[in-house]
């Protein structure tokens, strides 16, 4: 990035950071003004909640800006200050993932509103803390088509407080109860709210160590070569045969492998003998990691102004992380000819060594954003504009065995000792180097209101123009051989949404409200693809909501997905089902320039449905089907119909053995796939109803409120049912059945359930979270036929934990307390492993439980403080 864009992005960071933290400990009067819901009549009072008794589907509004951009429209879902509380989050990002499932199960990320305004994204909220905001509210599907965007969208809307102050820091501690694997976070946050302006500053650094495979004491691959530090002799003809008739005299016994005795750069068949069949071993689980060691840092700053009607909101996110792992030792296998000056032996043997440190690889990446908003009422209309710059940069340094070959011609020379120490200069490290640098921008302009007054209510439109161009420049060295890339792509886009009521309150039937949007969009490379949509709301009663909806897509390849440079990974472990082996191999990643154009259509139907009107009880279903062509997708396990429809992605050596897998995406033929989700929601209160006055603790905000002080709970019940997955790679070739071993992962086949359960409790203060995953079996199979190579994996059942405390709560009397609140979490509390097993009942060594899930059970502790 250049001199000016580092100015301006430092520039904008000051500007938010100053006016916080100077001003970070005065005191606000009370607002200037209440904060407006939708309509004068229903806005609150202060910041603090007036009533907290559970709202009914009758009587819940959206508290949305000040102008009413989303009048009447009723939330779904609503968490107020003290459910929020309940989960004991730190962040709005943090409750928002505890949540997610309520919030948005599309696949394609929420909307984000904050107080009823759009944002530029997840960036704008994620570092907010939970103490200022009043409401969390999931509105429904079609509020999505009135922004502008895909129907098909879950909106969420955040209303903060209106006048708050807070600098929190926040510090966090994690180990594996399996010993190593620590992690630790540090945190400052910083906040102003004033009457609708905004300003944050957030400085985070993380850091994890590297876990190495002897921290879990991982079974090693077999060694098809005797590799060793010191080095070990064996036959030239082939591994087990007897190495000389003169060692093995003097070995009493045929001796088909021998070490090298240390400090002896020139043995003798005598010292050979001494250890004769007892080889030089080293363990190379101390030069292997299973997990990077990372170190991350980032900025993310905040600045919203608000003029009676018109708002304008900017974003500027800065992240740089760094990567160190290792994999393993180079080793060489050394001819040394009879004859040859240092040759002790009568026949022609080989010198298996491994030379010099454990193979690394580094990655260094940078990524800076800077988003911008400005809203503003154009007559009867609402006009957005947007926009955003993003700049990643990515680089990869990596190590792959010296090429052998000037080293081997010197040793049949005799003018090297391949017992004693190698030149340097001989076995320098051959170098993989990935150095990609992409630029992405794009402005964006929605108008949005009432087109005209229909008997059933107003029919709204959202017309939205689009640029957008994506650049990346590449360039990557692989075993020494330099390569380049460039890619630019250029998009213009038209795009229009149109809901028009049907039938209104007075019908017989209910609310009856048809949605439709298209899109036409022009890419520079690829040409015109065009996007369409409908939809049907059906709200028979207040209480239950139901929505049909046909989406159809054209996806054009990403200029990552096409044009990412290659990066090689060395001595990557992988399961050949083919052969039923665990093999290590040179595994490649990178773009694909080939991938066509995908062409995706959804339909769906589900509903909401709030059974009591006075309980938060919360149910909700939707059965999807999605059909895609040209499916982008990485490339699965190697069976044996992966490797038929793609087998130029696989090479192996002269016995079959494996030893490249170039995974970089495939397009299939077609994906289809159907599926049943389902979800309950209930939160609320237990005992009978209680009224205290207290402030928030730690905070600046206006006076002290009342809060309802009984017991909080929240709880949530998730399943996603897979009813049917099927995949073709090539029209010629046989369909394939994920759900009954068709390959997608090396982590797994595809699970037919899977259940998830969230449940909190919170009171004075004191809370407790559990968190549950069940995953069904699932299993990969070699072949059409049963085969020993086959893969099970059982059912399994995560759970963790979190145990929070409001120190300040607890210990009243304790002013350093006071905005302290101390956390335990627990991830996977059982200690849960995944249990693997092949046909003949054995786990593969790729599926050794701590390669799947290096960490196991980890325990973080974390103290937060608010000033």
């Amino acid at each position: 990035m250049g001199r000016t864009s580092r100015l301006f992005c430092t520039t904008c960071l000051l500007c938010i950071a100053l006016p916080i933290a100077f001003d970070a400990r005065a005191t606000d009067g009370p607002p200037p003004f209440p904060f407006a819901a939708g309509s004068p009549a229903t806005g609150d009072k202060s910041d603090g909640p007036q009533d907290q008794s559970p709202q009914t589907a009758d009587d819940i509004i959206i508290y949305a800006s000040r102008q009413g951009v989303l009048p009447g429209v009723a939330p779904e879902n609503e968490l107020n200050e003290q459910d929020i509380a309940a989960y004991g989050a730190d962040t709005v990002g943090d409750l928002l993932d505890q949540v997610g499932g309520a919030a948005d199960s599309s696949g394609e990320g929420p909307v984000i509103l904050i107080n009823g305004r759009e944002t530029t994204g997840l960036n704008t909220v994620n570092d907010l803390p939970t103490e200022a905001i009043r409401k969390i509210q999931v509105l429904p599907q079609r509020v999505a088509g009135r922004l502008g965007e895909r129907p098909t969208r879950r909106v969420i809307n955040v209303v903060l407080k209106n006048n708050h102050r807070q600098i929190t820091g926040n510090a966090e501690g994690s180990f594996a109860t399996a010993g190593a694997g620590r992690s630790y976070k540090a945190e400052i946050n910083l906040l102003r709210l004033k009457n609708g302006n905004r300003d944050s500053l957030v400085f985070r650094y993380e850091r994890a160590d590297p876990l190495f495979e002897s921290d879990r004491n991982i079974i090693s691959d077999p060694l098809t070569t005797p590799y060793d530090a010191r080095g070990n002799i064996f036959a030239s003809t082939i591994l087990g045969a007897e190495i000389d008739p003169a060692l093995s005299a003097l070995a009493g016994q045929t001796v088909a492998v021998a070490p090298l005795p240390a400090g002896n750069a020139a043995p003798t068949l005598s010292a050979l003998a001494a250890n004769a069949n007892r080889p030089n071993f080293t363990d190379v689980r101390d030069f292997r990691t299973l997990s990077a060691g990372r170190r991350t840092f980032s900025v993310n700053g905040n600045f919203a102004r608000q003029w009676g009607k018109t708002a304008l909101s900017l974003n500027a996110r800065a992240e740089w992380a760094s990567t160190d792992s290792q994999s393993g030792l180079a080793g060489v296998s050394l001819y040394l000819p009879t004859g040859t000056p240092f040759s002790p032996f009568t026949r022609d043997v080989r010198v298996a060594r491994y030379v010099g440190d454990a193979l690394r690889q580094q990655g260094h990446n940078t990524n800076l954003e800077i988003g911008g908003e400005f809203t503003t009422p154009v007559g009867g209309w609402n006009l957005r504009i947007s926009g955003d710059w993003q700049h990643l940069a990515a680089r990869t340094d990596g190590q792959a065995p010296f090429d052998p070959a000037p080293l081997q011609a010197a040793v049949i020379a005799g003018t090297i000792d391949p017992f004693g120490a190698l030149p340097t200069d001989l076995t320098v490290p051959r170098r993989n180097f990935s150095y990609s640098r992409g630029d992405n921008a794009s402005l964006r302009a929605t108008l949005s209101g009432r087109v005209l007054r229909l008997p059933a209510g107003p029919m709204r439109a959202a017309v939205t123009a689009t640029l957008r161009t994506d650049r990346l420049d590449g360039s990557w060295v692989f075993l020494s051989v330099p390569n380049a890339t460039n890619y630019v792509q250029n998009e213009a886009a038209l795009s229009a949404n149109l809901q028009a009521p049907l039938l209104g309150d007075k019908s017989p039937i209910g609310n009856l409200e048809l949605d439709l949007n298209g899109a036409i969009r022009k890419l520079n490379r690829i040409g015109t693809v065009e996007d369409f949509g409908a939809g049907l709301a059906w709200q028979p009663v207040r209480s239950l909501n139901l929505r049909g909806s046909l989406d159809v897509q054209r996806q054009a390849p990403s200029a990552q997905t096409l044009s990412d440079p290659q990066i090689v990974y060395e001595n990557y472990r992988i399961f050949d089902f083919v052969t039923g082996q665990t093999v290590q191999v040179r595994y490649v990643t990178g773009g694909n320039p080939k991938l066509p154009v995908a062409k995706r259509k959804i339909w769906s139907i589900g509903g909401t449905y709030l059974p009591f009107s006075n309980a938060n009880l919360i149910l909700t279903a939707e059965y999807s089907s999605r059909r895609t062509t040209n499916l982008q997708s990485t490339l699965p396990p190697v069976n044996a119909q992966v490797q038929a429809a793609f087998p130029d992605r696989f090479v192996r050596d002269a016995n079959g053995v494996l030893t490249l897998v170039d995974s970089r995406p495939v397009a299939f033929a077609y994906d289809n796939s159907d599926q049943l989700h389902s979800r309950i929601d209930f939160h609320g209160s237990l005992g009978k109803p209680g009224r205290k006055r207290a402030a928030a603790p730690g905070s600046t905000s206006d006076g002290a409120f009342s809060f309802d002080s009984r017991p909080r709970f929240n709880l949530s019940i998730e399943h996603n049912w897979i009813l049917r997955s099927v995949r073709r790679a090539e029209l010629a070739l046989p369909e394939i059945d994920l759900l009954a071993g068709g390959a997608t992962g090396y982590g797994g086949g595809l699970p037919r359930h899977t259940v998830r359960v969230s449940a909190n409790l919170a009171d004075r203060g004191v809370g407790i979270q559990l968190y549950g995953t069940w995953r069904s079996t699932s299993l990969i199979k070699a072949g059409d036929a049963p085969s020993p190579s086959d893969v099970f994996f059982s059912a399994q059942t995560n759970v963790d934990m979190r145990f929070f405390a409001d120190l300040g709560t607890l210990v009243p009397g304790r002013a350093v307390l006071k905005g302290s609140r101390l956390s335990v979490s627990v991830t996977n509390l059982l200690d849960s492993k995944q249990r693997v097993r092949d046909g003949n009942g054995l786990t593969p060594i790729r599926y050794q439980p701590y390669l799947l899930n290096p960490l196991g059970r980890a325990i973080t502790i974390g103290l937060r403080k608010v000033f």
